[in-house]
Protein backbone atom coordinates (compact mmCIF):
# COMPACT_ATOMS: atom_id res chain seq x y z
CA UNK A 1 0.00 0.00 0.00
CA UNK A 2 1.38 3.62 -1.33
CA UNK A 3 1.28 6.41 1.09
CA UNK A 4 -0.83 7.84 -1.74
CA UNK A 5 -3.87 5.00 -0.72
CA UNK A 6 -3.07 4.41 2.97
CA UNK A 7 -6.07 6.52 4.93
CA UNK A 8 -5.59 7.37 8.41
CA UNK A 9 -7.87 5.18 11.30
CA UNK A 10 -11.46 6.45 11.95
CA UNK A 11 -12.26 7.83 15.29
CA UNK A 12 -13.94 5.20 15.84
CA UNK A 13 -11.06 2.58 15.19
CA UNK A 14 -9.02 4.71 16.89
CA UNK A 15 -11.42 4.71 20.17
CA UNK A 16 -11.39 0.57 19.37
CA UNK A 17 -7.59 0.23 19.47
CA UNK A 18 -7.32 2.07 22.49
CA UNK A 19 -9.70 0.72 24.82
CA UNK A 20 -7.53 -2.16 24.13
CA UNK A 21 -4.33 -1.18 24.91
CA UNK A 22 -1.80 -2.35 26.92
CA UNK A 23 0.09 0.65 26.95
CA UNK A 24 -1.72 3.56 28.21
CA UNK A 25 0.81 6.25 29.05
CA UNK A 26 0.10 9.46 29.11
CA UNK A 27 3.14 11.26 26.47
CA UNK A 28 3.65 15.38 25.88
CA UNK A 29 4.80 15.20 22.39
CA UNK A 30 2.35 12.76 21.05
CA UNK A 31 -0.90 11.74 21.35
CA UNK A 32 -1.03 8.62 22.55
CA UNK A 33 -4.14 6.00 23.20
CA UNK A 34 -4.68 7.27 26.62
CA UNK A 35 -5.11 10.84 25.36
CA UNK A 36 -8.09 9.42 23.08
CA UNK A 37 -9.66 7.71 26.58
CA UNK A 38 -9.54 10.68 28.44
CA UNK A 39 -10.93 13.09 25.72
CA UNK A 40 -14.16 11.44 25.31
CA UNK A 41 -14.41 10.14 29.02
CA UNK A 42 -13.44 12.88 31.34
CA UNK A 43 -14.80 16.28 30.05
CA UNK A 44 -17.23 17.29 32.29
CA UNK A 45 -18.73 19.89 30.28
CA UNK A 46 -18.90 17.09 26.96
CA UNK A 47 -17.29 19.54 24.84
CA UNK A 48 -14.27 17.32 24.68
CA UNK A 49 -16.56 14.70 23.66
CA UNK A 50 -18.48 16.24 21.01
CA UNK A 51 -15.11 17.33 19.44
CA UNK A 52 -14.53 13.58 19.22
CA UNK A 53 -17.35 13.10 17.72
CA UNK A 54 -16.99 15.53 15.54
CA UNK A 55 -14.31 13.64 14.11
CA UNK A 56 -16.19 10.91 13.88
CA UNK A 57 -18.67 12.86 11.95
CA UNK A 58 -15.74 14.27 9.60
CA UNK A 59 -13.98 10.58 9.32
CA UNK A 60 -17.30 8.77 8.07
CA UNK A 61 -18.13 11.79 5.52
CA UNK A 62 -17.21 11.85 1.88
CA UNK A 63 -14.50 15.13 1.63
CA UNK A 64 -13.53 17.29 -1.76
CA UNK A 65 -10.20 15.31 -3.17
CA UNK A 66 -7.13 18.12 -3.91
CA UNK A 67 -7.04 18.63 -7.08
CA UNK A 68 -4.24 17.05 -9.66
CA UNK A 69 -1.29 18.57 -11.69
CA UNK A 70 -3.91 17.74 -14.44
CA UNK A 71 -6.54 19.31 -13.01
CA UNK A 72 -4.71 22.39 -11.92
CA UNK A 73 -3.28 22.51 -15.32
CA UNK A 74 -7.09 23.12 -16.86
CA UNK A 75 -7.71 25.52 -14.59
CA UNK A 76 -4.49 27.48 -15.59
CA UNK A 77 -6.06 27.09 -19.36
CA UNK A 78 -8.86 29.08 -18.40
CA UNK A 79 -6.92 31.50 -16.64
CA UNK A 80 -5.32 34.82 -18.31
CA UNK A 81 -2.23 34.06 -19.41
CA UNK A 82 1.22 35.18 -17.97
CA UNK A 83 3.50 37.58 -20.16
CA UNK A 84 6.68 37.10 -20.17
CA UNK A 85 9.27 39.54 -22.14
CA UNK A 86 12.99 38.19 -22.78
CA UNK A 87 15.51 39.50 -24.65
CA UNK A 88 18.18 38.21 -26.80
CA UNK A 89 20.78 38.77 -30.08
CA UNK A 90 17.67 38.93 -32.48
CA UNK A 91 15.67 41.23 -29.86
CA UNK A 92 12.92 41.28 -27.49
CA UNK A 93 10.65 38.43 -27.62
CA UNK A 94 7.08 37.97 -26.04
CA UNK A 95 5.47 34.67 -24.82
CA UNK A 96 2.81 33.74 -23.00
CA UNK A 97 2.71 30.73 -19.97
CA UNK A 98 0.29 29.44 -17.97
CA UNK A 99 -0.61 30.74 -14.64
CA UNK A 100 0.31 27.49 -12.90
CA UNK A 101 1.00 29.30 -9.40
CA UNK A 102 -2.57 31.03 -9.24
CA UNK A 103 -4.34 28.08 -10.37
CA UNK A 104 -2.81 26.47 -7.74
CA UNK A 105 -3.74 29.15 -5.55
CA UNK A 106 -7.42 28.97 -6.71
CA UNK A 107 -7.41 25.27 -6.20
CA UNK A 108 -6.55 25.38 -2.58
CA UNK A 109 -8.73 27.97 -1.60
CA UNK A 110 -11.45 26.24 -3.58
CA UNK A 111 -10.33 23.12 -1.32
CA UNK A 112 -10.94 25.07 2.01
CA UNK A 113 -13.93 26.34 1.18
CA UNK A 114 -15.33 22.84 -0.05
CA UNK A 115 -13.80 21.60 3.32
CA UNK A 116 -15.55 24.63 5.11
CA UNK A 117 -18.77 23.67 3.76
CA UNK A 118 -18.45 19.74 4.61
CA UNK A 119 -17.72 20.74 7.82
CA UNK A 120 -20.48 23.42 8.48
CA UNK A 121 -22.91 20.29 7.22
CA UNK A 122 -22.09 18.06 10.85
CA UNK A 123 -24.87 18.07 13.29
CA UNK A 124 -22.09 18.07 16.14
CA UNK A 125 -20.46 21.14 14.16
CA UNK A 126 -23.85 23.22 14.93
CA UNK A 127 -23.70 22.01 18.36
CA UNK A 128 -20.43 22.94 18.89
CA UNK A 129 -20.77 26.71 17.26
CA UNK A 130 -24.11 27.01 19.32
CA UNK A 131 -24.11 30.19 20.73
CA UNK A 132 -25.31 29.11 24.60
CA UNK A 133 -23.99 25.79 25.21
CA UNK A 134 -20.89 25.34 22.73
CA UNK A 135 -17.53 26.79 22.24
CA UNK A 136 -18.59 30.38 21.36
CA UNK A 137 -19.09 31.71 24.51
CA UNK A 138 -15.83 31.61 25.61
CA UNK A 139 -14.53 33.05 22.45
CA UNK A 140 -17.34 35.83 22.64
CA UNK A 141 -15.96 36.45 26.78
CA UNK A 142 -12.96 36.54 25.11
CA UNK A 143 -13.51 38.97 22.65
CA UNK A 144 -11.57 37.81 19.53
CA UNK A 145 -12.50 39.33 16.42
CA UNK A 146 -14.26 36.70 13.75
CA UNK A 147 -13.93 34.38 16.55
CA UNK A 148 -16.97 32.31 14.54
CA UNK A 149 -14.41 31.85 11.78
CA UNK A 150 -11.36 31.13 13.87
CA UNK A 151 -13.25 28.47 15.87
CA UNK A 152 -14.48 27.04 12.60
CA UNK A 153 -10.97 27.00 11.76
CA UNK A 154 -10.24 25.31 14.57
CA UNK A 155 -12.53 22.53 14.70
CA UNK A 156 -11.60 22.12 10.91
CA UNK A 157 -8.07 21.92 11.66
CA UNK A 158 -8.89 19.33 14.60
CA UNK A 159 -10.54 17.21 12.38
CA UNK A 160 -8.13 17.36 9.47
CA UNK A 161 -4.58 18.11 9.69
CA UNK A 162 -3.65 17.07 6.33
CA UNK A 163 -1.33 20.42 4.72
CA UNK A 164 -4.46 22.00 2.06
CA UNK A 165 -1.40 22.07 -0.93
CA UNK A 166 -0.24 18.83 -0.94
CA UNK A 167 -3.02 16.98 0.85
CA UNK A 168 -0.61 15.12 3.02
CA UNK A 169 1.80 13.60 1.00
CA UNK A 170 5.12 15.29 -0.78
CA UNK A 171 4.64 16.57 -4.13
CA UNK A 172 5.54 14.39 -7.11
CA UNK A 173 9.04 14.70 -8.72
CA UNK A 174 10.95 15.00 -5.89
CA UNK A 175 9.47 18.38 -4.95
CA UNK A 176 8.64 19.06 -1.52
CA UNK A 177 5.41 20.78 -0.94
CA UNK A 178 5.85 24.52 -0.16
CA UNK A 179 3.07 25.39 2.58
CA UNK A 180 3.89 22.36 4.82
CA UNK A 181 7.93 21.18 3.62
CA UNK A 182 7.17 17.82 3.32
CA UNK A 183 5.44 17.14 6.87
CA UNK A 184 2.32 17.08 5.51
CA UNK A 185 0.60 18.59 7.96
CA UNK A 186 -1.23 22.45 7.97
CA UNK A 187 -0.30 25.01 10.80
CA UNK A 188 -2.52 25.37 13.15
CA UNK A 189 -4.95 28.43 12.73
CA UNK A 190 -3.48 31.79 13.83
CA UNK A 191 -4.27 32.74 17.76
CA UNK A 192 -4.37 36.72 17.31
Amino acid sequence: MTAETQEKPTLVERLTSASNSHDLSVNIETRTDADYLIAVGLQPAKLGRLVYQLMSEWDTRLKPRALTTADIEHVARRMPRIVKKTKDRRGERVTEVLDIAGAHALAVQWLAESRRETLAQLPTFRKLMDQHAGFMPWVLARGIKDGQAKLADVLLWWCDRRCESCGGINLANGKTCKACYGFGARDTPPQD
